[in-house]
C-alpha cells in the first residue's frame, strides 16, 4: 500500500497493508504555501474496499467505504510527523499516524463526557504521597545521561527486562549481581547512600508501581524502577464498649479467647462472594490472606470463626442480599460464638461505619483496597476492636499467594479502580482512582501460574483500555497483551473489560495476531443512542461505537463480540430504547449482559427527577432479554458442523457422564469424557448441537 501525492510518499509495511489501514491521498505538500487549515477536508480512501458501506461521523471526522474524510490540518500535521521520523522506523510512523486520526474521530465523543478534572487527580496524588511509607525499586547505573536516556527509551519500546538489563549494563557492583535489586527504600536510609543516593530515593518515594525516574546523583546517572509501594494502614479502630452475647455471656474478643483456651485451634473462614470478576479475584487474594495466618476455608459459613461477604452495590438487590446474609451470622455472635463478622467490598467502601450502626455485630468493614491487607485489619478484630477501613488508599502488590477458586483458569489484576465518571455508576466512588500494575509483576504472576499448571489466564480491570496511561513513561494496553501472549504454559489470554472511549486499532490488531489472545472482545455498549450516550457521560458516540466493531469483523472474523446494556435510564423513550435494539440488531452480539436502570448512591442519575417506572423498565428489560437470546442463538448455530479446540474445565455437575469447557471465543462446550483424563487439557471436539448460550459436541481427535 503506498500513501502517495504528487510530493510525498509513504510506505505502509505489508503487515498494515494486510490490516486495510486507509490509503491516505494527500494533496498537501510541506512546501505549500496555502495554510493546512484553509485546504478543507481531505479525500481518504481505504484499501480494498474492507470498510462499511456507510457515511459515519466521527468527531469532525466523517468516513465512508469509497471515502472518508479527516481535517486537513490534522492529516498534514500527523504526516509531516510520519517525514520527519528520524529512526525510519515505518511501522511506529503509521501507528503515530493511526492514533492522531483516533484522536480525530473521538474528539466530539469526548466532550461533556464524565471526565475528572486535573484539580481532582492532583489531590488524589497530594493524598496519595501522604499515605507513602517505602517504595522497593531495583536501579540501573549508568556514567552519563546520553546513555541514561537510550537506555529510558529502550525501556519504553521494547520488551527489554529491567533486571537483565541492569544485571548486563548497571555500574553498580553491589546490586547488579541481584538484577538491580536495592529492596525496600525510605528517606531516612542512610545506609543506603552508596548505592542510591538521597536524591534517588526521594524521586522514587514520588513514582508509582512500574514508573521509572530518571535521576542524577554524585554516583552518576540512575534509572530507577520502582516494583512496589507500601502504604500507610489507615483505619478506623473503635474498641467494643460492651458484651454483645445475650445476658452478656459473649466476650469482647472471641477470637482471641478461643486462641488462649486452646493454643492448637485452627480458626477457619469462609468468603461469600457478589457481582463481578474483580470482586473474585479479591476474594482470591482475601482467601489467600487468611490462609496466611494459619486459616483452613470451610464451605460452612455457619461453622466458620471468620465469615468474609465480598459485596458488589452495582445493583440494588445485590446490595440488600448483604443484610439477609449477615443475619443468621448475628445471631450466632449473641448467642455467643465463636465468630468475626467481615464486610469487604463495594458496599462496605459505600457504607462505611453505617453498617456498624445497622448491624453493631458486625466486626470489620473494609473496601476493595484493603483486600490483601485483611491479616493486620484482623489483628485489631482479634483484640476486640471494631475495624472501618475505607479510607482511599493505593494498592501494594501482593505479599501472599491468593487462593484461586479453579485449577485451570485464573484472575490476574492489571489495573485497579477508574476514573470515569460515569453518571450511573458506583464504581468510581467505591474502587478509587485508576492504578496500573507493573507489566513485570503481571508477567512473573502469570508466569508462576504457569508453573503451577494453570492453562488460562483473564487480565482484569474495570477499564483494562486505560492500563499504562497513568505510568512515567506512560504505556499501552496493546503492548502489555504482547509482553504476556507468549507466557509458556498459558494457551489462552482473555482480558475485561474494554471502554469504546479507549478501545484502540492497536489491540485488535495484536489480539489477531497472537494465537494465544483469545478473540473473544467484552464491549459494553450500554446505550444506542447518542442522546442517552451523553447523558451518561459515556464519551463515545454509537458510530464510534461501530467503528470498533468493524474493525474487529476485519481483522479477526470469527471472534466472539459480548457487550452490556443498560434499558430504563432516567429520560429513556421508547424510541431512544429502540435505537438500543436497533445497534443489537446491526451488531448482533454473542451475549448481551442485560440490566434495567437501578438508582445506585452518590451518582449523578440517582438524583435527577426523570425516572422511569419500574413498569416501564421491566418491559424493557424483558424485551432487550429476548431479542439478546435470539442472537446469540444464531451466533452458536455457527458453530455446528465445525471442529474446535476445547479447553476441558470441569464435569458437567447435571449430567456426570459429560465434560464442559470453553471455546477460544468463549462458548461453553458439553462432551462426554472423563473429567479424570480430559482435565486441563485442550480437546479437538466436533460441534453437532447448539443453544443459545452452549454447545454440543464430540470428541474427534488427540487431547493436548
Amino acid at each position: 500500500a503506498v500513501l502517495t501525492n504528487t510530493s510525498a510518499m509513504v510506505l505502509l509495511t505489508r503487515r498494515h497493508a494486510a490490516l486495510a489501514l486507509p490509503l491516505l491521498l494527500c494533496s498537501i505538500s510541506p512546501s505549500s504555501s496555502a495554510s493546512a487549515s484553509s485546504l478543507g477536508p481531505v479525500p481518504l480512501a481505504f484499501a480494498g474496499g474492507l470498510m462499511p458501506q456507510s457515511t459515519r461521523k466521527f468527531g469532525s471526522a466523517t468516513c465512508s467505504r469509497a471515502a472518508a474524510r479527516v481535517p486537513a490540518r490534522t492529516l498534514h500535521s500527523s504526516v509531516m510527523k510520519a517525514g520527519q521520523s528520524a529512526d525510519g522506523d515505518i511501522t511506529g510512523t503509521i501507528l503515530r499516524l493511526d492514533t492522531e486520526l483516533s484522536g480525530a474521530w473521538s474528539s466530539e465523543g469526548k466532550k461533556g463526557a464524565g471526565q475528572r478534572s486535573k484539580e481532582w487527580f492532583q489531590q488524589q496524588e497530594q493524598e496519595r504521597l501522604r499515605k507513602v511509607l517505602s517504595v522497593r525499586v531495583r536501579h540501573i547505573l549508568v556514567s552519563t545521561s546520553d546513555l541514561a536516556l537510550q537506555l529510558q527509551d529502550q525501556l519504553r519500546n521494547s520488551k527489554t527486562d529491567f533486571e537483565v538489563l541492569a544485571s548486563q549494563i548497571s555500574n553498580c557492583e553491589s546490586s547488579r549481581v541481584e538484577g538491580g535489586n536495592v529492596g525496600w527504600v525510605s528517606q531516612g536510609d542512610e545506609f543506603l547512600d552508596d548505592v542510591l543516593p538521597a536524591t534517588a530515593r526521594e524521586a522514587a518515594l514520588l513514582k508509582k508501581p512500574g514508573d521509572i525516574a530518571l535521576v542524577e546523583t554524585d554516583r552518576g546517572w540512575h534509572l530507577v524502577k520502582v516494583e512496589d509501594v507500601m502504604y500507610d494502614l489507615t483505619r478506623s479502630v473503635t474498641a467494643r464498649s460492651k458484651p454483645y452475647g445475650r445476658d452478656g455471656a459473649a466476650y469482647f474478643a472471641p477470637l482471641k479467647e478461643l486462641l488462649n483456651k486452646d493454643a492448637g485451634t485452627t480458626l477457619t473462614y469462609s468468603v461469600e462472594t457478589m457481582g463481578c470478576q474483580m470482586n473474585s479475584a479479591d476474594s482470591e487474594r482475601i482467601a489467600g490472606q487468611l490462609e496466611s495466618m494459619g486459616m483452613e476455608r470451610t464451605d460452612n459459613p455457619s461453622k466458620a470463626n471468620v465469615v468474609v461477604y465480598n459485596t458488589c452495590s452495582i445493583r440494588d438487590h445485590a446490595e440488600q442480599k448483604v443484610y439477609s446474609y449477615i443475619g443468621p451470622q448475628a445471631e450466632r455472635k449473641r448467642r455467643g460464638e465463636s465468630v468475626a463478622i467481615v464486610v469487604a467490598g463495594c458496599v462496605a467502601q459505600q457504607e462505611g461505619d453505617k453498617l456498624l450502626r445497622r448491624i453493631p455485630e458486625i466486626d470489620l468493614v473494609m473496601g476493595p483496597q484493603y483486600a490483601n491487607r485483611i491479616s493486620d485489619l484482623l489483628e485489631d478484630v482479634i483484640n476486640g476492636n471494631q475495624v472501618v477501613a475505607t479510607e482511599a488508599v493505593p494498592i501494594s502488590e501482593d505479599m501472599t499467594r491468593p487462593r484461586r477458586d479453579s485449577e485451570l483458569s485464573a484472575w490476574v489484576n492489571i489495573i485497579y479502580g477508574c476514573n470515569e465518571r460515569c453518571t450511573y455508576c458506583v464504581v468510581p466512588t467505591t474502587r478509587g482512582v485508576e492504578q496500573s500494575r507493573p507489566r513485570d509483576s503481571i508477567r512473573k504472576e502469570m508466569e508462576a501460574l504457569a508453573a503451577q499448571g494453570y492453562r488460562e489466564i483473564t487480565l482484569l480491570g474495570q477499564n483494562i483500555d486505560a492500563w499504562g496511561r497513568d505510568m512515567e513513561p506512560k504505556q499501552k494496553f496493546a503492548d502489555l497483551l504482547e509482553f504476556v501472549a507468549n507466557v509458556e504454559g498459558i494457551e489462552r489470554v482473555r482480558y475485561v473489560t474494554s471502554h469504546p472511549r479507549y478501545m484502540s486499532l492497536s489491540v485488535v490488531e495484536t489480539v489477531a495476531m497472537h494465537p494465544k489472545l483469545a478473540k473473544c472482545f467484552h464491549i459494553p455498549f450500554q446505550a444506542g443512542d447518542d442522546e442517552i450516550l451523553k447523558a451518561m457521560g459515556r464519551g463515545h458516540t454509537v458510530e464510534q461505537y461501530l467503528q470498533i466493531i468493524d474493525r474487529i469483523r476485519m481483522l479477526c472474523p470469527d471472534a466472539a463480540i459480548t457487550a452490556d446494556v443498560i434499558v430504563g435510564f432516567p429520560g429513556e423513550t421508547e424510541e431512544q430504547f429502540q435505537n438500543s435494539m436497533k445497534l443489537m440488531e446491526t451488531v448482533k452480539f454473542d451475549v448481551v449482559n442485560t440490566a434495567a436502570y437501578s438508582p445506585r448512591p452518590n451518582t449523578p442519575a440517582a438524583s435527577w427527577d426523570n425516572q422511569l417506572t419500574e413498569e416501564v423498565k421491566a418491559d424493557r428489560l424483558q424485551r432487550v432479554m429476548r431479542l439478546a437470546k435470539t442472537h446469540a442463538l444464531e451466533k452458536s448455530q455457527r458453530y455446528i458442523g465445525r471442529t474446535l479446540e476445547v479447553l476441558v474445565e470441569d464435569r458437567n455437575v447435571k449430567r456426570p457422564e459429560q465434560v464442559k469447557g470453553r471455546i477460544d471465543q468463549g462458548r461453553p462446550v458439553y462432551l462426554e469424557g472423563d473429567i479424570e483424563e480430559l482435565k486441563g487439557k485442550i480437546v479437538p471436539v466436533e460441534i453437532f448441537d447448539a443453544g443459545a448460550y452452549y454447545l454440543v459436541g464430540k470428541v474427534v481427535g488427540v487431547p493436548r
